[in-house]
């Protein structure tokens, strides 16, 4: 038997399909806590976006051997009940680049003028406290209805925004 060498050139794989297809297959087999679930869909999903970003990041996220069970276990270990969104996002990242580090920039765009001194002067308002069950209907009187509140007129908005820069490291 003659063996026969493949000259033909093979397109590189495509990491980032490959490796959005490995993290969906995962999220559909999740296991984990509470806490691990809780994150796993926007974990998924950034995971997909970073790959679609960077064929280098999509190929490693495809060769790993560890599951995306594997990465939100890693992000919530040790947390209590609060964990940082930044963090989340570190926590992701190092599960497959353990060496890298997440800078994050947020903006906040300011729309509209500002509060008036009414406004500002206002104490915070209160959770409204959940409805308790309505009491059965008896053929008493019923109370007459409340008129809705006042909706305040919506603010003007200026031209451009105001951009406010924060970064964290």
């Amino acid at each position: 038997m003659e063996n026969i060498i493949d000259l033909q050139p093979h397109p590189a794989p495509d990491y980032p399909v490959l490796a959005a297809e490995k993290i969906a297959a995962e999220l559909k087999s999740f296991t984990g806590g509470s806490k691990e679930k809780a994150i796993s869909k926007f974990a998924a999903s950034e995971l997909t976006h970073y790959c679609k970003q960077s064929p280098k990041f999509a190929e490693v996220v495809y060769k790993t051997r560890r599951t995306l069970s594997d990465c939100c276990a890693g992000v919530m270990k040790g947390t209590g009940n609060y964990v940082s969104d930044i963090d989340v996002y570190r926590g992701i990242v190092r599960a497959y680049f353990p060496n890298a580090d997440v800078k994050f920039l947020m903006n906040i765009e300011i729309n509209g003028a500002a509060p008036s001194e009414e406004e500002m002067a206002k104490p915070p308002e209160k959770p409204k406290p959940k409805p308790k069950p309505a009491p059965k209907k008896t053929a008493e009187k019923a109370s007459p209805a409340k008129p809705a509140p006042a909706k305040p007129e919506p603010k003007k908005k200026p031209e451009q925004p105001e951009m406010i820069q924060l970064t964290l490291f």
